[in-house]
């Protein structure tokens, strides 16, 4: 056993201090100021993993979690801390990437909170086990509790009441998760069942709609949503790639694969399995610091465009709006979503952002290029291609501060940063994001 003092957090919210070997340690749960008896679970050269075994003393910015299934479950993990703790360790958190990564000293604003604490969540994932559903497990992909969760809608806990007392009047083993999606603005939602079986892909088909019309799922459902069930889709996950990625084959069963948002004043249908922020209201206050930076832009490119949100939430019916998406369920969604809001200037192609040839065609060039990249970010293939580019402002919208930091860093010979703002997106998560504007610094 050793006796620890974290004296700073680390980038997940570990706390964070030094053994008297000197050996960093990152021990989980403990907040700067806070002491502990602690076993070392796992040790390198410099680093080791501590496992608080008693705390000591409690630091005046920890709180008692709202949810008994804190640490079980592989969601909130900074339930433990103040708001104003949670708050200044997130704008912490860019601030010390931006520096230590990307060498990148400028002022972090203010980190916008999150409208909603609690409830904010339109898109949850749950596993399946035996005759119940719930949450996974932090420590493994399995089966972790089946209370209610109080970041999802909750909506969603009436349709998991549904789908439990179907389950548990008749059991089945052919579905092993379940997705919920939906809007509480539109009172439109969305279910998708996954199978991981490996029978033939028509049997599975069969069989799923057969349990739905015999439980008589899509109207029990529906009536738990209070609104409508706008469809239930069964995606089929047969071999490892599509379970660990979540992409298997999907077929919808009933209604439609789709659901409608409402969102900074425009309308957008989202199909299964199309990305789309799952916090709606943070998604607005995100997309509004990007709209006043490209209110004036003549011509936008999105890239990582998804559904199209944050280009057409940013567009006017003059703008020429130009997206670029990987995922042709979200291209759709998004040349969709397009007409839907009346935004005829805008094109969108199913193309990876680092493959494509900005120099080929007709296409304008931007005065303003949006990214809004996955976790890993921007490869430098990408970052040569927006400086040979080279619009007059680009606008990068990260999940992730260290990846962010090491593309501004990418950018920096050619752009400067003029202003960046992390807003919570995920409260009780350790979660961030950041919007950074940069202008094209001057020959």
């Amino acid at each position: 056993m050793e006796r620890i003092i974290a004296r700073t957090l680390g980038n997940e919210g570990q706390g964070i201090g030094n053994l008297i070997s000197g050996k960093v340690f990152f021990a989980e749960g403990l907040l700067p100021g806070e002491e502990a008896e602690a076993e070392v679970i796992s040790e390198k050269q410099k680093i080791v993993i501590a496992e608080v075994k008693e705390r000591l003393n409690d630091s005046d910015q920890r709180v008692i979690p709202p949810c008994r299934n804190f640490g079980i479950c592989g969601g909130c993990d900074l339930m433990h801390m103040s708001e104003e703790l949670e708050l200044s360790f997130k704008k912490d958190k860019v601030k010390e990437a931006l520096r230590r990564i990307g060498g990148i000293d400028t002022e972090v604003r203010d980190i916008i909170d999150s409208p909603r604490r609690y409830n904010y969540r339109n898109h949850m994932q749950y596993v399946i086990s035996g005759t119940d559903i719930g949450l996974r497990s932090k420590k493994s992909s399995g089966f972790a509790c089946a209370d209610g969760c109080l970041i999802e809608y909750e909506t969603f806990t009436r349709i998991k009441e549904v789908i439990r007392k179907c389950l548990s009047d008749h059991p089945t083993t052919l579905f092993s998760s379940l997705i919920l999606r939906g809007s509480e603005r539109t009172s439109e939602y969305l279910a998708e069942f996954v199978t991981e079986e490996d029978r033939s892909h028509e049997i599975l088909i069969r069989d799923a709609k057969a349990y739905a019309e015999g439980m008589d799922l899509f109207a029990k459902m529906e009536e738990a949503s209070g609104g409508k069930l706008t469809g239930i889709i069964l995606q089929i996950c047969s071999d490892k790639t599509a379970k660990r990625t979540r992409s298997g084959k999907r077929v919808t069963l009933y209604g439609v694969d789709y659901y409608r948002e409402k969102l900074c004043g425009r309308l957008f249908r989202i199909r299964s399995g199309a990305f789309f922020q799952v916090n709606t209201e943070g998604a607005e206050q995100l997309y509004g610091l990007v709209r006043e930076v490209v209110k004036d832009a003549q011509v936008i490119y999105d890239l990582f465009c998804g559904t199209g949100s944050i280009g057409l939430c940013c567009a006017s019916e003059d703008t020429r709006l130009f997206g670029i998406e990987v995922s042709p369920e979200a291209v759709s969604s998004a040349k969709i979503n397009a007409g839907l809001n009346g935004i005829r200037n805008a094109t969108f192609v199913i193309k990876q952002a680092e493959r494509f040839d900005f120099g080929k065609g007709d296409l304008p060039k931007p005065d303003a290029v949006i990214v809004d990249p996955p976790r890993k970010g921007m490869d430098i293939a990408l970052i040569t291609k927006l400086r040979k580019l080279a619009p007059e402002k680009i606008i990068y919208v990260s999940c992730d501060p260290a990846t962010l930091a090491r593309d501004l860093k990418n950018l920096s010979c050619d752009y400067e940063i003029i202003s960046a703002t992390p807003v919570n997106m995920f409260p009780f998560s350790h979660h961030v994001e950041c919007v950074v504007l940069m202008s094209r610094v001057k020959a």
